[in-house]
């Protein structure tokens, strides 16, 4: 059982709106939803959720709205574990709101930010609360749902820094050299690196490629096919990649999969496991994410993730061509 540690997530917070569909519409197409919910989500609050129920003491930074949702948000991510100091209502913004589509397992979905854009100077944030909080974690874990100026910031803040590159926008390498790990998905990995990903070795070669590019680790997760995680070693312009495959599983809904992966990962990163170990803590997590339908309601425990752990394969590493 791993000792708990502190971990920072500043991020999005958003009320999901879910339809669930007999099938994902195509471009133009209407299809009628055999039920409906709502459900606190956002990258940034489902990594913090994800984390305090992995084990990590958690804090959470963000915006929302002036509305009463933003109220229920905060019970509910106190009631998991998270302390909610760093979340600021804007009485004159609204909350972030996400529409989601979700059929046999798979998801689309469309975001307004809403508040989550809406962020105070750097200079007006480094006289804050939120600064400390940051300065004082094991590690904080940052996504691009907000502006990536405050991602930034964070991390030049951040003893250990994780980000979440999701949604796959542009950024420099200023950025990516801070990166302890950089988590992306083949797509976002793709976007990113501008390199194929379609295969393991592909993606492999992509993730190392941002390495060499000054990332200090990645971890590109690959769907119920597992992930490769890659970092550089102590020698110049050597890259360790490893493939992680995951336990197969029967998927209910992936809606927040990867934010339970984001947030065990860096919950265990927080305690000091090795990169192999964490990558593979949070594939137990997601293997468990995935069974039921939900997002924070569908988040493992410590326990659980232990548990879990049991059932995901041994880990191998790759040998890529030199330039590949």
């Amino acid at each position: 059982m791993i000792r708990g540690g502190r971990v920072a997530v500043i991020g999005s917070v958003n009320q999901d709106i879910v339809c669930e569909v007999a099938r994902l519409p195509g471009p133009g197409e209407t299809v009628l939803a055999a039920a409906s919910r709502t459900n606190l989500g956002g990258k940034g609050s489902n990594q913090a959720v994800a984390a305090a129920k992995a084990g990590g003491a958690v804090q959470f930074i963000g915006r929302v709205g002036g509305d009463p949702a933003s109220r229920s948000f905060r019970r509910s991510m106190t009631g998991a574990g998270v302390k909610t100091i760093g979340l600021r209502e804007l009485p004159d913004g609204r909350t972030g709101t996400a529409y989601i589509a979700v059929a046999a397992g798979e998801n689309q979905i469309v975001v307004d930010p809403g508040a989550n854009f809406e962020w105070e100077s750097d200079a007006e944030l480094t006289a804050m609360t939120e600064a400390e909080l940051l300065g004082a974690a094991d590690v904080v874990v940052a996504q691009f749902e907000i502006p990536i100026r405050v991602v930034t910031w964070a991390a030049s803040l951040a003893r250990r820094f994780v980000l979440n590159a999701a949604p796959a926008v542009e950024f420099g390498d200023e950025l990516l050299r801070l990166c302890d790990p950089l988590v992306v998905n083949e797509h976002e990995l793709s976007a990113i690196s501008g390199m194929a990903t379609a295969s393991r070795e592909q993606a492999g070669a992509a993730a190392r490629a941002l390495c060499l590019r000054g990332a200090r680790a990645v971890v590109a997760t690959l769907g119920a096919t597992g992930s490769v995680w890659v970092r550089r070693t102590a020698e110049p312009q050597v890259v360790e990649v490893v493939y992680q495959p995951a336990p197969q599983v029967v998927s209910v809904d992936s809606t927040g999969a990867g934010d339970a992966y984001v947030g065990a990962l860096s919950s265990a990163l927080a305690a000091e496991l090795g990169l192999g170990e964490a990558v593979a803590f949070a594939t137990a997590a997601a293997s468990i994410a995935v069974r039921s339908a939900g997002t924070h309601t569908s988040y493992p425990t410590r326990a659980q993730i232990a548990a879990a752990r049991t059932e995901v394969p041994p880990s191998c590493p790759m040998r890529l061509p030199v330039h590949s």
